[in-house]
């Protein structure tokens, strides 16, 4: 009899670790259960790239190891960026991408959202100089021939170093006859716990102008971009009205990457990774 109440209370809790938010139904959704040492099976891509392949001059070799990325067996992902070899050193790490995007039907509003937990930064510490964990989506047109920043990226959970207490939420595109354009804020972040990152995307209003895409932070909006701010429609289309797919990283910088340049004092493994209990996303009823 008590086997058969905790089997129940276990089924229960598994049901809720993907909370329901009113008005919105989930359409895709992984909770990364499996045994430890495994790979999320929820549809995810498992990336492999040399440094020379990265972007923002990131140093980590992006691998397929489940010593950088694999299932903890407690309904979490975690993204361990580790330091090896000798002489000299170097950094692996993983990066997962779903095999989906998701575009934001007219009228509809669109949510896509992570309970993570990332390093604890505060304080500015030494030791995590260089790492750079990331839960953001990239327009799906980069992965189809399309360039960056013209494909559209959202940041929406991206803390490093120097930031110190801070997450950054951010949206890079191409602007007309310049080569890059950004809307970015900040909100406080308490590293070494677990927080819910979020971004809707609003296409409710039926004036372009007055659609959104709108940063949370446990639920709680710390940024807006609307149309009327990016000011032109061919942009807002292909931040807003174009699939995105999902991205889930961490990174180890180098001397011109956002996140600086690790150091003999940066340390991988555990204290440095980026732990995931679900990721969902959530449209409109």
């Amino acid at each position: 009899m008590i086997a058969h109440i905790v089997g129940l209370s276990l089924l229960f809790a598994k049901a809720l670790a993907v909370p329901a938010l009113s008005g919105y139904s989930v359409v895709w959704s992984d909770e990364f259960d499996g045994p430890k040492g495994s790979f999320p099976t929820g549809g995810w891509n498992v990336i492999v790239r040399s440094p020379s392949q990265n972007a923002n001059d990131e140093e980590q070799f992006y691998t397929d190891y489940a010593s950088n990325g694999q299932l903890w067996g407690d309904g979490q992902l975690f993204i361990i960026p580790e330091k090896r070899g000798s002489n000299p050193e170097y950094w692996t790490s993983a990066r997962f991408e779903s095999q989906q995007s998701w575009a934001c039907p007219a009228g509809k509003a669109m949510i896509f959202q992570a309970d993570l937990r990332g390093p604890d930064f505060t304080g500015n510490p030494e030791n995590l100089q260089g790492i750079w964990p990331a839960f953001w989506a990239l327009g799906n047109a980069c992965r189809n021939g399309g360039s960056w920043p013209d494909c559209g990226e959202w940041d929406i959970f991206e803390t490093i170093n120097d930031l110190g207490d801070k997450n950054q939420g951010v949206v890079h595109y191409k602007p007309v006859n310049a080569p890059h354009g950004s809307q970015s804020g900040q909100v406080q972040y308490t590293g070494g716990q677990y927080h819910t990152w979020a971004i809707k995307v609003d296409r409710r209003n039926s004036d372009w102008t007055q659609q959104k895409l709108i940063w949370y932070k446990d639920g709680t909006e710390y940024l807006t971009v609307t149309g009327a701010t990016i000011g032109n429609f061919g942009i807002w289309e292909k931040l807003v009205y174009k699939a995105f797919y999902i991205v889930l990283n961490v990174a180890v910088g180098g001397t011109d990457s956002y996140g600086g340049k690790w150091t003999s004092k940066t340390v991988g493994g555990t204290a440095a990774a980026l732990r995931v209990k679900y990721v969902a996303v959530y449209r409109s009823n």
